[in-house]
């Protein structure tokens, strides 16, 4: 052990004399003193020169809920040239990592989870002493059968929005903040009973409004069933609700109306129902679907990947609108309220009267009478159906009288056929009424639908009734002239029948 240790410093001593010897002869010990220390920090970043070390920080640690959009910030302490930093993931169940253009940061959702889940990233590069960051996932815990409150409950999560326009193409988008047209975050509702809100922005980052964006917000079921759909059959008998308030639209005059919708896999989807009052409201509302009625207007219920969507009318959506939604709820069982005002149902038509920004004379006489008429149009189907709707009217002289279309539109023409009877008859047309479907379930001219059918012989007590086409229009009860709606039954029976056509229609 001795001889082992006298070898040991006639080595160290050899060193020594190694470095003192290549200091230099010439007496000029600061100078070589400098050299030595460039040199060594040329080719490492762990000199014993006292250069500092490059240091990556991956950021602090987070506690986040369950499908939500989580921000990973690096920063690069000390000497950046030939650093490429790049995130990886250590540890967790697997999650996609978002690229954000700049190579320090990375995004994330993070994944549905029942139970507190850890997850850690590593951020490195050659030549820099590398960083780890800890997320833990938390499940967010609703009440009663909210799937939002303050946050996303297991299941049926994360927030995403579907966006279109001629600049970026179409994509979805689950960030919320950013250059998009469609914007969204959580904030505090300023109500201690209601707690955080969700506040969603359309064109906000289009003030010339001149990019034609377009685009949705909702929910996406989390994993595989955000592309391949989820059965939730045992939701159909009840209903999904949520409260929703205006907090700012810059053309309030010119307000395009909103939809809710739930899709399926594409193109599957529910039709678009009309959230009423949903684009003037600045007070707390409450909108509720049933999921039959969104069942019969086509959703396949055991492939549903949205259960949450709503938008402005799509083709105006240059207005800079905030609302606010809450409480989204989804039950298993729903009873509607009791009717009101001898109404007998629970429809949600809705219209919107395309106006010009500087009237005529004759315009303004046409407004008000197609006001009134489709006032009183759509009083009596939402008093008499279920059926949800919006439809796009207009005053058109060049229409001989007046149309409407499966499209969602109606046109009148002549002062005559302005008026609520007529304005009820092109309603069962935006229905359906003389189109394809309507065509495919007649026979000798006879309308075979069987629900349609029975109502009708319910109505006239006559066994042997049958509904009779012409492939266009209906009767008894289409309300086809002004003179076949002399009473407020005769509107009635009209309403009924519509609503047992449509319900043929989506058999």
């Amino acid at each position: 052990m001795r001889s082992l240790t006298i070898v040991r410093r006639a080595l160290v001593c050899s060193a020594l004399v190694l470095l003192t010897a290549c200091g230099g002869g010439n007496g000029s010990s600061s100078s070589s003193s400098s050299s030595s220390a460039s040199s060594s920090s040329s080719s490492s970043s762990n000199s014993s020169s006292g250069v500092a070390q490059t240091r990556l920080d991956a950021g602090p640690d987070q506690t986040v809920f369950n499908s939500t959009w989580v921000n990973l910030n690096g920063a690069i302490n000390g000497p950046a040239n030939g650093i490429s930093p790049t995130w990886r993931q250590l540890s967790g169940p697997t999650v996609s990592l978002q690229h954000t253009g700049n190579p320090l940061n990375t995004a994330l959702v993070t994944p549905d989870v029942r139970e507190p889940t850890h997850l850690q990233f590593e951020l490195s590069a050659n030549g820099a002493e590398r960083d780890t960051v800890n997320i833990t996932v938390t499940p967010c815990s609703t009440r009663d059968d909210r799937i939002f409150d303050d946050c996303i409950a297991p299941g049926f999560g994360p927030w995403l929005s579907y966006e279109s326009s001629p600049r970026n193409g179409q994509f979805f988008q689950y960030a919320g903040q950013g250059d998009y047209h469609v914007q969204w975050q959580l904030v505090d509702s300023g109500d201690s009973q209601r707690g955080k809100v969700m506040e969603i922005r359309w064109n906000a980052n289009d003030p010339n409004h001149q990019e034609n964006a377009r685009g949705w917000f909702g929910m996406a079921l989390p994993g595989a069933a955000g592309t391949e759909g989820a059965d939730l059959s045992a939701y159909i008998d009840g209903a999904l609700s949520f409260d929703m308030r205006v907090v700012y639209h810059e053309q309030p005059s010119t307000a395009a109306p909103f939809i809710f919708k739930m899709e399926c896999i594409h193109p599957c989807v529910s039709a678009e129902m009309p959230i009423r009052n949903g684009h003037t409201s600045f007070d707390w509302q409450t909108h509720t679907f049933p999921v039959r009625e969104l069942v019969s207007s086509g959703l396949n219920i055991n492939k549903v990947n949205h259960v949450f969507v709503i938008q402005p009318d799509w083709f105006n959506q240059e207005q800079n609108v905030t609302v606010q939604i809450d409480n989204i709820r989804l039950t298993k069982s729903y009873t509607p309220p009791p009717p009101t005002d001898g109404c007998i149902a629970r429809g949600n038509v809705t219209y919107t009267l395309a106006r010009a920004t500087n009237p005529t004379a004759d315009q303004l006489e046409a407004y008000n009478l197609i006001t009134a008429a489709m006032d009183t149009a759509v009083k009596n189907y939402n008093c008499y159906t279920n059926l949800s709707r919006h439809i796009n009217v207009s005053y058109n002289p060049s229409v001989a009288t007046a149309d409407g279309s499966t499209n969602g539109s109606i046109r009148f023409g002549s002062r005559a056929s302005m008026h609520h009877v007529t304005a009820m008859h092109e309603i069962a047309h935006v229905f359906g009424v003389g189109f394809n479907e309507f065509r495919a379930l007649i026979r000798d001219g006879i309308f075979t639908g069987p629900i349609t059918t029975a109502k009708a012989r319910e109505i006239s007590g006559n066994p042997n009734e049958v509904i009779k086409t012409d492939g266009t229009h209906f009767w008894p009860y289409g309300l086809n002239y002004i003179s076949e709606g002399r009473t407020q039954q005769d509107l009635i029976n009209h309403c009924l029948i519509v609503q047992a056509i449509v319900e043929d229609l989506r058999r």
